[in-house]
């Protein structure tokens, strides 16, 4: 992850107290990150993504997948339902056995799961790994 975060640094063009400047952290974490020193936090990853969305956490966090994503992060609109309304009518319920049955095979296709990243409304989150 050190030469990931130096990667970002350098195609910045920012000195390792500039890049630690922007992330709102103190310049010895930096050069202790880049020496091997010291693991980076999960705060350290949170201000890094947030700073600079258009990398990819797994890339940054792995070393997998592509390095930027192609579209910048936006938030999904949250939708508020009332408490006592009723669940009929949503996508899981209105689905008939045939749409199901695609849904399942669709879903069959598909490679193993590697990572599984759950991000909370207070932007923490937590990457789940099978075992």
């Amino acid at each position: 992850m050190k030469d990931r975060i130096a990667h970002i640094i350098r195609t910045k063009n920012l000195t390792a107290a500039d890049f630690a400047m922007r992330l709102g952290i103190q310049p010895s974490n930096i050069s202790h990150l880049l020496s091997g020193r010291n693991n980076p936090s999960l705060d350290f990853v949170k201000k890094l993504k947030e700073t600079f969305p258009e990398y990819n956490l797994d890339w940054i966090v792995f070393g997998t997948g592509a390095m930027t994503v192609s579209e910048p992060f936006e938030p999904v609109p949250q939708v508020e339902m009332p408490k006592d309304a009723p669940i009929e009518g949503t996508l899981f319920t209105s689905l008939d056995t045939h749409e199901s049955k695609e849904i399942s095979a669709s879903l069959a296709n598909r490679s193993k799961l590697k990572h599984l990243i759950l991000v909370y409304e207070d932007n923490s989150f937590e990457v789940l790994s099978p075992r």
